[in-house]
């Protein structure tokens, strides 16, 4: 029987299509009352029909949604903005046993029966959620593996510049130990000149093991405020050297008083790192006179950075731009071709983009942008 007027929602046809529906389906009236409830939708909640008829369809809702309900329903009927009906949306159901479950509802209005009367459609998405959950670790062990190689391949050029300031080290501490035993008046201002040379290479060195031992870390990505310019310097820490022994010039440009983002810092230095490494690794099989990379920060609009790193190098082939960022595809001899398509995954994630177009000079350029504003 219809709760509501006392008439019967039970025939044949009627029936037969409720009973056929794969998805669950919850026949209602103006009140929110029960009127019809398939067998999908016992499936689904938990209950059987003559558990539910009659009763307000809020009992599959948790809370806050639960409470929310009637008053969203007497907005639509007053002839105010639908909150879900005539919609679909992603919400959560109450199981009978009181656990709750993602799923997909759209809502229509059944018209010409007089009076008020609404069908749910209610398809469960905890299978979509928890695939999607494992394509994210996945993701996640990839960008870590990407991490991996890509500092491997940069080794030799960090333990150089870890070297450096640990050979300084020793120089200065042999310098130091000569000066404890002399009566000369400036000893004592050499020795402590000497002291702080020795702590500011060993900070040098400590900033280099810092960045390393971050980028090479396994974890789940934490977003916080972060400052992009502060997070660029630190990479460029981890191609000093490799700079240092090319023909390669890397220059900056960072627009003053730019806010921080709201992002993951080492999901963001990754991207940093791949595609400088990409600048260098094209710049050098090209052999050109001057080759140069220059990264530049500033604002997109009011509610995006953006990081852009171009060079002048022989960039990408028209036909190849549009796989740039597909998983495994490479133009390089021995490439893996996930560091682009990870690159890309980050700043979707974020909120932002990651672009490639043609340089301006000729070469490659790889526009990253990213909002102010924590993306959900």
């Amino acid at each position: 029987m219809d709760a509501g007027s006392g008439k019967s929602l039970h025939n044949e046809p009627l029936d037969a299509l409720l009973d056929a529906a794969v998805d669950a389906m919850v026949l209602s009236d103006a009140q929110g009352r029960i009127l019809r409830f398939n067998r999908a939708a016992q499936q689904l909640f938990g209950y059987a029909e003559q558990e539910v008829v009659g009763r307000n369809v809020s009992m599959l809702m948790p809370e806050p949604d639960r409470g929310r309900h009637a008053r969203y329903m007497s907005r639509y009927l007053e002839g105010g903005t639908p909150a879900i009906i005539g919609l679909g949306r992603e919400v959560t159901g109450l199981h009978a046993g009181g656990r709750t479950m993602p799923m997909h509802l759209s809502v229509g209005e059944i018209k010409g029966s007089g009076e008020a009367r609404f069908v749910a459609i209610i398809r469960d998405l905890s299978a979509v959620k928890a695939t999607e959950g494992v394509v994210r670790e996945l993701e996640t062990h990839l960008a870590h593996a990407d991490r991996l190689v890509v500092l491997g391949e940069l080794t030799a050029g960090i333990a150089h510049e870890i070297n450096q300031p640990l050979t300084a080290i020793a120089a200065f501490a042999d310098a130091g130990a000569r000066l404890v035993g002399s009566d000369r008046p400036e000893a004592r201002a050499e020795l402590e000149a000497i002291c702080r040379r020795v702590s500011e290479q060993a900070r040098r060195a400590g900033d280099v093991v810092s960045r390393l031992r971050n980028l090479s870390r396994k974890g789940d990505p934490t977003r916080g405020k972060q400052d992009l310019e502060a997070l660029l310097h630190s990479v460029l820490l981890l191609f000093e050297h490799d700079l240092k022994q090319s023909t390669i010039s890397l220059q900056t440009e960072c627009e003053p008083d730019l806010p921080t983002v709201m992002v993951d810092e080492i999901q963001v230095q990754q991207v940093l790192v791949n595609l400088i490494k990409n600048s260098i690794d094209s710049l050098r099989s090209a052999e050109l006179g001057q080759p140069a990379i220059m990264v530049r920060i500033g604002r997109l609009d009011d509610n995006r950075l953006e990081l852009v790193v171009s060079d002048n190098g022989p960039g990408v082939p028209e036909p190849l731009t549009a796989r740039l960022f597909e998983p495994f595809f490479t133009t390089k001899p021995h490439g893996v071709g996930l560091g682009l398509s990870i690159c890309k995954n980050i700043a979707v994630a974020h909120g932002g983009d990651l672009r490639y177009e043609p340089a301006s000079q000729g070469g490659a350029c790889f526009q990253l942008s990213l909002p102010l504003a924590y993306i959900g």
